[in-house]
């Protein structure tokens, strides 16, 4: 019964922390928003978005999600999101009337990135 109540005490204390890490990573976000800043880190794009920083990294990883990868060489790396990106689909989503497929949005930004309309 112990071993219960500390292991639901620890789940309890781990949300918390996840929710505090998420409400900083908004409150960033926000201000380099009102900054004018190019760039959000992924924890900051979910916290916009509202879904969580592993499913992001799911996304880019799928290339369902417009992200840059900077690293060196071939090591580990880290992504950043083009503020951009976050702005136009939440543009289309809000403007669509409908569902927006987030893997279509991207493909299509993508070729008219590369053609250059974007």
């Amino acid at each position: 019964m112990q071993e219960q109540a500390t292991t639901d005490e620890a789940r309890a204390g781990r949300a918390q922390c996840r929710e505090l890490l998420r409400d900083v990573a908004l409150q960033n976000a926000m201000r380099k928003r009102a900054a004018g800043v190019p760039t959000y880190t992924v924890p900051e794009a979910a916290a916009l978005l509202s879904l969580s920083q592993e499913y992001v990294y799911r996304l880019i990883h799928a290339d369902a999600f417009p992200a840059l990868r900077l690293r060196r060489g071939g090591g580990q790396g880290r992504y950043v999101v083009p503020a951009k990106a976050v702005e136009k689909l939440l543009d289309v989503a809000s403007g669509a009337g409908n569902c927006v497929d987030v893997a279509d949005w991207s493909e299509a930004w993508r070729t008219s990135a590369a053609g250059g309309a974007a």
